[in-house]
């Protein structure tokens, strides 16, 4: 199962340009490294993501050593492509050796090979999942965490001796890495019940927990703790996306019917959760105990479901669904062994084989639904990369301007810019990474952001009279048409318009007709 995971998640990577569809969020955390390799820390504390942006970090401190680069940012930005794609491959991997631990920690702790696999295919359990795992995104190592996580919650639930204090260390220390990668692993807190049968191993997990998170994120991302759970704050008291909106919990016109999306998304992942609450609540009324630690652990993974249901249908995107999907191989384990104790008459194969007929079927339409859709994402990629083509073909003097999700080869540093040093970098910081831009590129870098009402030349501020003063002739891709407010100045130049594969195309000074000729003369 790794090494399927592990050749699956490779090859779709392969088909998914990093300067892409992909763009939003790897490029955040791309530049987000490049900021704290050259020293000025983390600037994004908003997932928090404090583990992926250390990844990226890494590798290019690494390789900048090994490569006895210069100016370690002028070095990031000429390779920011192959930084990114390095980054995949090594969440890859992590995740590849999540599943291989786990599973081995899963076969020894129940004597099963088959409860093995069950829960390493909550790796491939939704195509949503699947492709963040495989993105420069923090739900890659997010995955890999909740994972291991889930494999040492098994051990120590179904294990006949009282869970040792080191284990409980372990179980911290993994909460502390989770939650530090995105603040929706807190619920995960609830599966410490496991470690009831020892109070010192319980008191170890949560000290060792909370000392972990504050410690890891005081040195690698301090934001994370100063500025962090206040954005929670500001989400959690307002409607709207992001914190915006009226002031509230919910808005209820649309929870119920999130909640319902989110429901027939996955609904194999919704029986297994209601199959673990129903089987706790069985064994506790059969036994009159509530302090089985299986029956607690089953508790949990139910309780741990709903919260996540119940934030992701208020605050609606389906990957926030993350971490409980990627566990339910291994709840549904937990599961059959709370079936075989509340029925042991049972031949506990039958509802084993069961449940991996149910686990093959979810991997092969994961496996198929996401191949179609890197070969749809690749389609689009390619209409991108053919249009920039086209552009300095067409106009070789003229000056290019691209915007995000126009999927330009050369655009994709400007939304990890607009991520991190746009909104929380000083002005010499800028100057430093504009400065490094231009010493590592010979084209300037033009940007027309819609979203800051901002244009740019090598991430300084631009004008179109400016750049109408300098070039000859001025071409411009936006995924959206152009109008007074999102313009910034460039409908007073009197533009040709005219739209290309879904991409709109202003020109000044050129004919519009031309770039869509050299289109069309690439086929």
């Amino acid at each position: 199962m790794p090494s399927l995971y592990l050749a699956a998640t490779l090859l779709y990577s392969s088909w998914q340009a990093v300067w892409g569809l992909p763009v939003d969020p790897e490029s955040a955390y791309t530049m987000n490294g490049l900021v704290a390799a050259a020293g000025y820390g983390s600037m994004k504390f908003d997932h928090p993501g404090t583990t992926t942006t250390l990844l990226v970090e890494l590798i290019i401190r690494v390789w900048g050593l090994m490569s006895r680069a210069g100016d370690i940012v002028a070095f990031g930005l000429k390779h920011y492509d192959a930084i990114t794609w390095a980054a995949r491959t090594s969440e890859a991997l992590v995740l590849a050796g999540a599943l291989l631990a786990g599973g081995l920690i899963v076969g020894r702790t129940t004597q099963s090979a088959i409860a093995a696999m069950l829960f390493q295919a909550g790796a491939f359990v939704h195509p949503e999942v699947f492709h963040l795992q495989t993105m420069l995104a923090p739900e890659s190592l997010l995955a890999a965490i909740a994972l291991f996580g889930i494999a040492i919650v098994i051990k120590t639930a179904l294990d006949d001796k009282p869970p040792a204090t080191g284990l409980g260390v372990v179980a911290g220390v993994i909460f502390a890495l989770g939650f530090s990668t995105k603040y929706l692993y807190l619920p995960q807190a609830l599966f410490a019940v496991c470690l009831l049968g020892n109070r010192r191993a319980f008191v170890a997990a949560a000290i060792s927990g909370a000392v972990g998170f504050i410690g890891f994120n005081l040195i690698f991302n301090p934001g994370t703790i100063t500025r962090g759970f206040g954005w929670l704050a500001q989400i959690a008291t307002h409607k709207g996306q992001y914190g915006e909106g009226e002031r509230g919990f919910i808005d209820f016109a649309s929870f119920w019917s999130n909640m319902a999306e989110i429901i027939k998304a996955a609904p194999l992942v919704f029986g297994v959760y209601m199959a673990a609450a129903g089987t706790a609540l069985a064994w506790c009324v059969r036994t009159r105990s509530w302090r089985d630690p299986l029956s607690l652990t089953l508790g949990a993974a139910a309780l741990i479901y709903a919260a996540h249901l119940v934030a992701t249908s208020k605050h609606f995107a389906l990957h926030y669904m993350l971490v409980p999907w990627v566990q339910a191989g291994g709840v549904l384990v937990l599961i059959l062994v709370q079936l075989r104790r509340l029925v042991p008459t049972l031949r506990s194969i039958a509802p084993s084989l069961l449940a991996g007929c149910l686990c093959a079927v979810t991997i092969v339409m994961t496996l198929i639904e996401v191949s179609s859709l890197a070969r749809q994402w690749s389609a689009l990629n390619a209409v991108g990369a053919r249009l920039s083509k086209a552009v300095l073909a067409a106009g070789p003097a003229c000056a290019n301007v691209s915007g995000m999700f126009v999927r330009a080869p050369e655009n994709d540093m400007n939304h990890g810019w607009d991520m991190t040093l746009q909104l929380w970098g000083d002005q010499a910081m800028r100057e430093r990474f504009s400065a490094a831009y231009a010493s590592a590129f010979t084209v300037p870098l033009l940007d027309h952001n819609t979203y800051t009402h901002v244009l740019k030349n090598n991430f300084r501020p631009e004008s179109y009279a400016k750049l109408a003063a300098n070039y000859p002739c001025i071409v411009v891709r936006s995924a959206a048409a152009l109008d007074d407010e999102n313009a910034i100045g460039l409908l007073s130049l009197h533009p040709d318009h005219c739209v290309i594969e879904g991409i709109h195309v202003y020109t000044v000074g050129l004919a519009c007709a031309k770039v869509r000729g050299s289109f069309e003369a690439q086929r």
